[in-house]
């Protein structure tokens, strides 16, 4: 009898034992999983085997003690279609389903994602990485395990707070994940009071450029930058063109640039060196999450992340490697199976008396319960701590450096307190051990004035006005020397006095140039068109009257007896300026050229400081048809001087004619002109010393070297007593003359002009005043 009783002690607690395990209700769980025939299936197919045997950990597990959940899938081809038709399948098949893993591509899950809310369903997502489901009012059933780049953000604006930066720039691709992230992101800069410098949007890598010298443009100086790794080499080309990189710079970008992508570059293919984009990228951040942590950490599967990647190794080695693969995301899945049980868990205590079990598809009490407990999940997961916010994984990311192929962790982003943890110095990181600025400190100043260049005007302008003073001079000096008297000298003085108009111009651009008077701001750009125009026409109109009233004394073969003073040139002359006034006048009643600012930028080597430098130019929008009108005023006027030195050629006097050297004259100014006009045009505004040393190089190069063209010779004939000769091809007929026969005048002799003594008193008398 007393051997009866252990053995029905023994029944009796085998009993309860089975009872207890027999006592399990199932959850049915439903997978949609999409596999395909790319290379991704095998990885795809491997899910079913790992969601299986997750659940089967968990049911060994005081985790929902009263259940034990069971995992059926289907296969959506990662067709969104076929996805929701899968859906409706596991909706419509008994027994029930209380929540629903995948699918684990982005537009099946859209698709689904927004039919499982409206039958109560719980949706997994462990791989689909869309920013459109972090729209809770689209997809208020689903609970991410996996990252999205969104969810790098917090990280973001954590790592700017932390060095200081108030200042930044972002540039992204134009894809719908990128665009997502950033316009997050551009909300969290407003709401921390960081200043968005500028955003560059990339739609093709063709024209990258102009999205790079925007951002140069605006100054960045921290960029954040959202990009795929084959977009990657175009851009840093670009960046290193830009020369935005370095230790003035900062790139962070994110995990979807490869680790690697540089070391699969080849010469030849970019348009850059390869060194060079090794170069422009060296040390840029990149943000991301982990799929396995690094820590020896036991997590709630009573397994470390070493053990665990061992133990799935082991499970995938069983299968065939041609269909089935062990996915480096499988952690992601994996802790999805373990939130989901531990989410359903804490739901018990908010069903108020209900059960889970009686879950059906109209059943919005016991939805709402387990939606509670979803969001009180946190636990210790082979890829790190899990928990949700609306829906969203919290947990760490990590900022690594990048040193060509070589990534390395330097922190860890904790979101629950919100800090950096750093595991070297953060210093260090950077070039010289300084952290950038956020913005260039930028240094306002008028460029900086040319000491030599002002110096060697200044000599060239001395040396043209000595030349000038001493030929003018030179004439009221020798006034009255027969060689000097016959080449009008009143009319040589004044084309000293347009040469001297000249250099008063020239005088006038130094001071310009130096700033030494900036009350003259306003007017000093018409005064020197003004001075300028009159010198010429002074010059040049003196000039070409002389050789006018040549022309008009030795025309049609016959030396005329006519009285041409100098009242008369004066009155051509008058004239000549008159026009030049009224022109002027116009002018400078419309469209006056006005004194305007302007800016360049100089970026200094190794320096923060950008510094500015202002300076001036004269401009109106319309000045171009001015200049244009008065070149072809001026040139008409050095046309007909041509024309006058041409047609008196043949008149062989030395202090008469000065066709020969109207002739150099206008040669020089034109071959002048030609080379140097389109040079003044050429030179950028930026390089204002090298504007102002040429136009003034010339102005009184040109003006001395016509100066001494016409005045030199001059100076050689003031003792010269050579007979003045005509061509002897040119037969003049001279003032007829009566000669005396008998008692009177009986008739009238014309004799041809044969001795030199008899020209030379013609020529005196006719130009007698």
């Amino acid at each position: 009898m007393r051997s009866v009783v252990p053995v029905f002690g023994c029944g009796l607690a085998l009993f309860l034992f089975l009872g207890r395990v027999k006592s399990k209700v199932p959850l049915h769980i439903g997978g949609i999983l999409g596999s395909t025939d790319d290379s991704w299936s095998k990885y795809a197919n491997f899910y079913n085997i790992l969601f299986q045997v997750a659940f089967e950990e968990i049911g060994r597990t005081d985790i929902l003690p009263n259940h034990e959940l069971v995992f059926e899938s289907k296969n959506s081809q990662a067709d969104p279609g076929l996805a929701a038709k899968c859906l409706f399948e596991l909706i419509n098949e008994k027994p029930v389903k209380i929540a629903i893993f995948g699918p684990p591509k982005s537009n099946p899950y859209e698709i689904v994602g927004q039919i499982t809310p409206k039958f109560y369903l719980t949706q997994m997502s462990f791989l689909a990485k869309t920013s459109n489901i972090m729209d809770r009012t689209l997809y208020p059933s689903t609970y991410m395990t996996n990252y999205i780049e969104d969810d790098l953000n917090p990280a973001r604006i954590a790592m700017i707070k932390y060095f200081k930066w108030n200042k930044v720039a972002t540039l992204f691709y134009n894809e719908a994940i990128f665009v997502s992230q950033m316009n997050e992101f551009h909300k969290l800069l407003d709401e921390n009071n960081i200043t968005l410098v500028t955003s560059g949007i990339i739609t093709d890598v063709q024209e990258v450029d102009v999205v790079i010298k925007r951002l140069k443009q605006y100054g960045a100086r921290i960029i954040i930058g959202a990009f795929r790794s084959t977009k990657a080499p175009d851009i840093f080309c670009e960046i290193y063109k830009q020369k935005m990189f370095g230790k003035k710079y900062v790139w962070i970008l994110t995990d979807s640039l490869y680790k690697g992508w540089i070391g699969k570059l080849e010469e030849g293919q970019e348009s850059c060196a390869v060194d060079n984009i090794k170069a422009s990228a060296y040390g840029h951040f990149t943000l991301g999450q982990k799929q396995l942590r690094t820590d020896n950490m036991v997590t709630i599967s009573g397994r470390t992340a070493d053990e665990y990647e061992a133990w799935m190794k082991n499970i995938s080695a069983q299968y065939n490697s041609s269909t089935m693969l062990l996915s480096k995301y499988s952690p992601w899945a994996y802790d999805a199976a373990w939130a989901l049980a531990v989410g359903l868990n804490r739901s018990i205590k908010h069903l108020g008396g209900g059960e889970l079990e009686n879950f059906s598809y109209n059943r919005s009490d016991i939805y709402d319960a387990i939606q509670k407990g979803m969001e009180e999940v946190f636990f210790q997961g082979v890829s790190g701590p899990v928990s949700f916010k609306d829906g969203r994984r919290i947990g760490p990311a990590f900022i690594k450096i990048n040193h060509g192929d070589e990534r390395v962790d330097v922190a860890m982003y904790e979101p629950l307190n919100d800090s950096i943890n750093w595991w070297t110095d953060s210093n260090s990181l950077f070039s010289g051990g300084v952290v950038p600025r956020d913005s260039f400190q930028y240094l306002t100043r008028r460029f900086q004035q040319s000491n030599a260049g002002i110096s060697l005007v200044a000599l060239l302008i001395t040396v043209g006005v000595a030349v000038a003073l001493g030929f003018l001079g030179f004439n009221i000096h020798y006034r009255n020397n027969r060689n000097i008297k016959m080449s009008s000298p009143r009319i040589n003085n004044t084309i000293i006095v347009g040469g001297l108009l000249i250099y008063v111009a020239v005088v006038f651009m130094c001071i310009d140039y130096a700033g030494s008077m900036p009350r003259m701001n306003n007017h000093i750009c018409m005064l020197n068109v003004w001075i300028i125009s009159v010198g010429f026409t002074l010059g040049f109109g003196a000039l070409f009257s002389k050789t006018f009233r040549v022309h008009i004394l030795f025309t049609q073969g016959t030396v005329k007896k006519q009285t041409i003073s100098d009242a008369h040139l004066f009155g051509i002359l008058g004239a000549l300026v008159l026009l030049d006034f009224l022109f002027l006048t116009f002018w400078t009643f419309f469209h006056p050229l006005r004194m305007i600012q302007k800016n360049v930028t100089v970026e200094q080597e190794n320096s923060d400081t950008i510094l500015i430098e202002t300076f001036h130019v004269c401009y109106n929008e319309f000045q171009s048809y001015w200049l244009s009108a008065q070149y072809i005023s001026k040139g008409a006027l050095l046309a007909l001087g041509t024309f006058l030195a041409w047609e008196t050629r043949h008149i062989k006097v030395p202090s008469l004619n000065d066709s020969k050297y109207i002739g150099f004259c206008v040669y020089n100014i034109v071959i002048v002109c030609a080379l140097c006009v389109p040079v003044t045009f050429v030179l950028p505004p930026e390089k204002p010393t090298a504007k102002f040393i040429f136009t003034s190089v010339v102005c009184v190069f040109t003006t001395t070297l016509v100066l001494c063209i016409l005045f030199v010779p001059k100076v050689k004939l003031r003792k010269s007593t050579d007979a003045i000769r005509f061509n002897p091809n040119l037969q003049k007929t001279i003032n007829p003359y009566k000669t005396k026969t008998g008692i009177g005048y009986e008739h009238t002799k014309t004799t041809n002009v044969s001795t030199v003594e008899e020209a030379r008193s013609g020529v005196w008398i006719l130009l007698a005043y």
